[in-house]
C-alpha cells in the first residue's frame, strides 16, 4: 500500500515573525555594512566579524522560526550540533556579504561572485537546518523546487548586495531609503526559505528514531529564539549607532580640521603660487584647485580640459608641452618640466608642472600633481643672470677677477672667469692648487707675496699688495690684489675674499708717460732722429719682456725701407733687411708699409709672407714679428715699427694698445723731424726770395744810390779845396782849415754809411734778431731813397714817435719792408699831377704794439683788386715782380705783426704794419 505524505500547515504568526526578523536583520546588515566600510585596520576586522555574527544570527533565526512555523501531525525534534552547523553557515554567508559590500568599488564580477557564495551559504544553512530535523517520517525533496530555491538564494543575495552597497553610507542614520531597502530585502529573503520548505515532503516511517543530541522546541523556546535574535540585532544596531555617533563627532572634528587644513592649503597655495590638480587620461577628467584656476586665469566655473591647458601655453612651447602630455598619458610615468603661459593680455608666465603617476583600483592611470607659478623666480633668475653677466663683463673690461680661498688647506672656494684669464689657468681643469697659484707669482716677488699673506692670516686683517706674475709663455703681468678676512660666528678666521686687478697697462702707462715726456723733450731739444728712434726701441724692449724691436723708415725715392733704429737686433740681420722692398709679400714690415695696416706674423716659420726672408730670420732665432705702419697725421706711411720674439706668439689686446702708443710716439718723432727739415728748407727759400727781391729793388735804385754816394764825395772834394785854400793863405787859418777837414771826415762817413747800408741789403746772411729802433731805420731809409724822391719831386714828411719802444726784429728785414712800401708809394706818385707827398709815421699802439704807416698821394689801390695786392705775383706795374708786398707781409707776420693797406681820402693809399714791442715780442 502506497505511503501517504503527511499534510503540514503554517503558523502564520510565526511566518510573520520570521519575515519581521528578516527585515530587522536586513536593516542591521545595511547599518553594519556602513560601519565595516568606515572602519580601518583591526577595528574593521572586529566590525566584520561582529556584524557577520549578528547578521548570521538574524538570518538563522528567521530560518528556524520559519521551520517552527511549519506544523506536522507528528512530533519533531532537532539535532542541536547540526543546528549549530547551520548557524555557522549563516555567519560565513554574512562574512562574505559584508566583505563584498565594504569594498571601495563593487564591479559586476565581484557582485556576482559574492552573490553565488552568499546564496550558497544561505541555501546550505537552510538544508543543513532541515537535515537537523528528527521525526518519524522520511523527508523527500522536489529537485526543481530545490534548484529554484538555490537560484532564489543567489538572486536575492545579489539584490541584497546591491542594496547594501548603495545604502552603506556610514553617515546615514535612520532614513526612508534604508528602511525601504530593509523591507525589500526582508520580504525577499523568506522567499528562498519557503520555496525550500515547499520542496520538502514527509512520509510516515515505522523506523525507530535516533533522538541522541536531539531537542524539542516548545512555544517558549521559539519565543526565546526570537527574543535572543532581536536582542542580538538590537545590540548590534545600538553598538553601531553609538559608534556612528562617535564616528560622526570624530568625523565632524576631522571635517573641521580638514576644512581648516584645506583653508591653510588654499592660502599656502595662494601665497606660494602653487596649484594642485588631478588628471585621469582615460576619461580626460581634470580637477583643479582654486589656485590652479588663478594661475591659468580661468573662471572657477570653467571645466578644465587638456585643450584649455594647451590654449594658454606659449606658442613657442606648445609642441613641447603637447608631446610631454601625450608621452605621459601613454607611458604612465611621472613628469617634471617647465614652460611658459601666454595670457590674453599678452603677459607671459613661467610655470613648473610636477606630477606623480599612480593606478586606481581599476588599474587606470591617474596623475596627481602641482603647477607652480615660477614667474617671479624666473624673473629674479634672469635678473641674477643679467647681474652676473654685468659683473663678469665689468670684470672683463676692468681686468678684475674675484676670488675666495679657505684658510685651512688654502683651497680655492671661488675663482671668477676673469681671474682664470688673468692668471692663465684653464677653468675646465678645475681650480688650481695653492702651490700652482704660488708658482704663477714672479720668482722675485714670491717672498713678498707670501709674507703679506702670512701676516694677514696671523692678524686676521685686510691686505693689499702689488706683485708680478709670470705666465708659461713668458708674459709678465702686474697684479694689484686686495683681500678681506671672513670670520665665523665664533670669531675664528675661516676664509679670505677679494679681487685681483691686472694693472700691467697702468704700470706700462706710468713708465711710458715718464719716458714719453723724456722723448718729447728730446724731440723739442732737437736731438737727432736716430737717437730718438733708438730710445723708443729701448723703451719697448724694457716694457715688453723678451721682445726685440726695430724702426724702418720709408725711402720714397726707391720705394724701400731703410734702417732707422734696432738697438738689440743682430747686426747681420739689420744689414739683411736694410733696403727691403715695399710690397705685398715682403715680410711683415714691407707688407705693412704696402698695406698701410698692421701685419701680425705669429710664426715666421710657417707664414708665406716670410718666404724670402725666413732663412735669415730663423738663423738669428726670430720666430714672431708684429709690424705696424708709422703714419703721418695725413695718413701717409712714414715707416714701420716692428716687435720680434724668439718664440711663436700672438699679440693680446694689451699688446695692441701698447703698440698703438709706441707708433704714435714714433710718428711724432719722424714727422716732427721731417717737418723741421721742410720748414728749414722753406725758410731758406723765403730768405733767398727776399734777397732776390732786395737785389732787384736795389738794381732799380742804382742811379739814385750813385747820386746819394756822389753828394758826400762832391762835398768832401769841395771841403778839401777849402781846407787847402785856408792853409795856403799868407797867414794860414788853422781853425777854418780844421773845420773844413772835419767836414771832409763827416762827408766820408756819410758816404761810407750809404755804401754799408746798401751792402747789408745785398748780403746773404741768416736772420738775426735784435732790439732795434724803428725810427732809426725810417731815417736811414729816408736818406737811402732821397735820390728817388728828389728825382720825382716828392716831399718826404716824417712824424716819428718820441722815445719809441724798441722791437725785437731782424734789422735788414725791417729795412726791406720799409723800402718796399716807400718805393711803392714813389711809384704810385711819379706820374701823377698835383702835390706829391710821402708821409711816414710811427706811434705806440694798443697791446704793446708799435704802429708804422707809409702814406702817399698817388693813384690809390685798384678798386676791384684791393684784396689781391698781397697775393704772390700780383702787380699793377708793367715791370713789377708781384712779390714785394707778399714778402713784406711774410716778414711782418714772422715777427708777430700784421700788414694791411687802405685808401686815403681824397686820393692815395696808406700801408700800415704793426710790430710787437720788446715786452710783447715773441720769443
Amino acid at each position: 500500500m502506497a505511503a501517504v505524505n503527511l499534510i503540514g500547515s503554517y503558523n502564520y504568526a510565526l511566518v510573520a515573525l520570521s519575515v519581521l526578523i528578516a527585515m530587522f536583520a536586513s536593516y542591521a546588515a545595511l547599518d553594519l555594512a556602513g560601519r565595516v566600510t568606515a572602519a580601518r585596520g583591526w577595528t574593521r576586522a572586529v566590525w566584520l566579524l561582529g556584524g557577520a555574527g549578528a547578521m548570521g544570527t538574524g538570518i538563522w533565526s528567521m530560518h528556524y522560526i520559519g521551520m517552527l512555523a511549519f506544523i506536522l501531525p507528528i512530533p519533531v525534534a532537532y539535532h542541536w550540533p547540526t543546528v549549530l552547523l547551520s548557524l555557522f553557515a549563516a555567519i560565513v554567508a554574512s562574512v562574505v556579504a559584508l566583505g563584498v559590500v565594504s569594498q571601495q568599488k563593487m564591479g559586476w564580477f565581484r557582485a556576482f561572485a559574492g552573490s553565488v557564495l552568499m546564496g550558497a551559504g544561505i541555501a546550505g544553512m537552510h538544508y543543513i537546518g532541515m537535515a537537523a530535523m528528527r521525526l518519524p517520517a522520511i523527508c523527500q525533496f522536489k529537485s526543481f523546487l530545490v534548484v529554484l530555491s538555490v537560484v532564489f538564494a543567489v538572486l536575492i543575495s545579489l539584490a541584497a548586495l546591491w542594496i547594501t552597497f548603495h545604502f552603506r553610507n556610514a553617515k546615514t542614520g535612520i532614513g526612508w531609503e534604508k528602511l525601504a531597502g530593509a523591507v525589500v530585502m526582508g520580504a525577499a529573503i523568506p522567499v528562498m526559505h519557503y520555496t525550500g520548505m515547499a520542496a520538502a515532503s514527509f512520509t510516515p516511517s515505522g523506523m525507530p528514531l535516533d533522538l541522541s543530541h536531539a531537542v524539542s522546541i516548545s512555544i517558549l523556546g521559539t519565543g526565546g529564539i526570537a527574543a535572543v535574535t532581536f536582542t542580538v540585532l538590537g545590540l548590534a544596531l545600538l553598538t553601531s549607532w553609538v559608534d556612528r555617533r562617535f564616528a560622526a563627532q570624530t568625523l565632524e572634528l576631522q571635517e573641521e580640521k580638514l576644512q581648516q587644513s584645506e583653508a591653510y592649503l588654499a592660502e599656502a597655495q595662494r601665497l606660494s603660487h602653487t596649484g594642485s590638480f588631478g588628471w585621469k587620461p582615460s576619461t580626460d577628467e581634470i580637477i583643479w584647485s582654486e589656485e590652479t584656476f588663478r594661475i591659468f586665469r580661468y573662471d572657477r566655473s570653467t571645466k578644465p580640459t587638456v585643450e584649455l591647458v594647451l590654449k594658454r601655453v606659449h606658442p613657442q612651447d606648445a609642441a613641447f608641452v603637447k608631446q610631454t602630455i601625450q608621452r605621459a598619458s601613454r607611458d604612465g610615468r611621472d613628469f617634471d618640466f617647465e614652460h611658459r603661459l601666454l595670457m590674453p593680455d599678452g603677459f607671459v608666465k613661467y610655470v613648473r608642472v610636477v606630477a606623480h603617476a599612480q593606478r586606481d583600483e581599476s588599474g587606470e592611470i591617474e596623475f596627481v600633481g602641482a603647477v607652480m607659478d615660477v614667474t617671479a623666480a624666473k624673473r629674479a633668475e634672469e635678473a641674477l643672470r643679467r647681474s652676473e653677466s654685468y659683473v663678469a663683463e665689468a670684470q672683463r673690461l676692468t681686468h678684475t677677477g674675484s676670488w675666495a680661498w679657505q684658510v685651512a688647506g688654502r683651497d680655492a672656494l671661488h675663482l671668477s672667469e676673469e681671474w682664470y684669464r688673468l692668471y692663465g689657468f684653464d677653468p675646465e681643469k678645475g681650480p688650481p692648487t695653492w702651490e700652482e697659484r704660488l708658482r704663477r707669482v714672479h720668482p722675485d716677488d714670491r717672498a713678498k707675496w707670501q709674507g703679506v699673506i702670512e701676516r694677514a692670516i696671523a692678524g686676521a686683517s685686510d691686505y693689499e699688495l702689488e706683485f708680478r706674475i709670470l705666465l708659461p709663455d713668458g708674459t709678465v703681468k702686474y697684479i694689484h690684489t686686495v683681500g678681506h678676512p671672513v670670520l665665523n660666528a665664533s670669531g675664528d678666521l675661516v676664509e679670505f675674499v677679494g679681487s685681483s686687478t691686472d694693472i700691467t697697462e697702468q704700470k706700462r702707462a706710468e713708465v711710458l708717460l715718464a719716458r714719453e715726456n723724456r722723448l718729447l723733450e728730446m724731440i723739442a731739444r732737437g736731438d737727432s732722429r736716430g737717437l730718438i728712434l733708438d730710445a723708443i726701441c729701448r723703451l719697448v724692449e724694457e716694457l715688453a719682456s723678451g721682445s726685440l724691436s726695430s724702426i724702418l723708415l720709408v725711402d720714397p725715392s726707391a720705394n724701400r725701407l731703410r734702417h732707422g733704429a734696432a738697438p738689440s737686433l743682430p747686426g747681420p740681420y739689420n744689414e739683411a733687411i736694410d733696403g727691403v722692398a715695399i710690397g705685398p709679400f715682403a715680410g711683415s714690415c714691407g707688407t705693412a708699409a704696402y698695406r698701410a695696416e698692421p701685419v701680425i706674423v705669429s710664426d715666421i716659420n710657417t707664414d708665406p709672407l716670410w718666404a724670402d726672408y725666413r732663412d735669415v730670420a730663423l738663423a738669428h732665432g726670430l720666430r714672431a714679428c708684429w709690424s705696424t705702419p708709422i703714419l703721418s697725421s695725413a695718413g701717409k706711411v712714414l715707416g714701420t715699427f716692428a716687435i720680434y720674439y724668439r718664440e711663436p706668439r700672438s699679440p693680446t689686446a694689451l699688446d695692441h694698445s701698447f703698440i698703438r702708443q709706441i707708433v704714435h710716439l714714433a710718428s711724432i718723432a719722424v714727422e716732427r723731424k721731417q717737418a723741421e727739415e721742410a720748414l728749414e728748407a722753406l725758410r731758406q727759400a723765403q730768405a733767398d726770395l727776399a734777397r732776390v727781391n732786395r737785389v732787384t729793388t736795389m738794381g732799380e735804385l742804382t742811379a739814385s744810390l750813385a747820386h746819394e754816394v756822389n753828394q758826400p764825395i762832391a762835398a768832401a772834394s769841395t771841403n778839401a779845396n777849402t781846407c787847402l785854400r785856408w792853409l795856403a793863405a799868407d797867414t794860414p787859418n788853422l781853425e777854418e782849415a780844421r773845420a773844413a777837414a772835419m767836414r771832409i771826415v763827416n762827408d766820408g762817413k756819410r758816404a761810407a754809411e750809404i755804401i754799408s747800408r746798401t751792402r747789408q741789403l745785398f748780403k746773404k746772411d741768416s736772420s738775426q734778431r735784435e732790439l732795434v729802433d724803428v725810427n732809426e731805420i725810417i731815417q736811414e731809409m729816408t736818406v737811402l731813397l732821397r735820390g728817388e724822391t728828389t728825382r720825382f719831386n716828392i716831399l718826404v714828411a716824417t712824424d716819428l714817435a718820441a722815445d719809441p719802444p724798441k722791437v725785437m726784429a731782424d734789422r735788414v728785414q725791417v729795412q726791406q719792408v720799409l723800402m718796399n712800401l716807400m718805393i711803392n708809394g714813389i711809384e704810385a706818385m711819379k706820374d701823377e699831377d698835383g702835390p706829391r707827398e710821402l708821409a711816414i709815421r710811427s706811434q705806440r699802439a694798443e697791446n704793446e704794439q708799435l704802429l708804422v704807416s707809409v702814406s702817399d698821394t698817388g693813384i690809390g689801390l685798384p678798386p676791384q683788386q684791393a684784396n689781391q695786392i698781397f697775393n704772390a705775383f700780383f702787380t699793377t706795374k708793367p715791370h713789377g715782380t708781384g712779390m714785394g708786398l707778399r714778402i713784406s707781409r711774410s716778414i711782418v707776420e714772422s715777427h708777430g705783426g700784421r700788414l694791411w693797406a687802405e685808401n686815403n681820402s681824397p686820393r692815395g693809399a696808406s700801408f700800415c704794419f704793426s710790430l710787437p714791442t720788446k715786452a710783447g715780442a715773441p720769443e
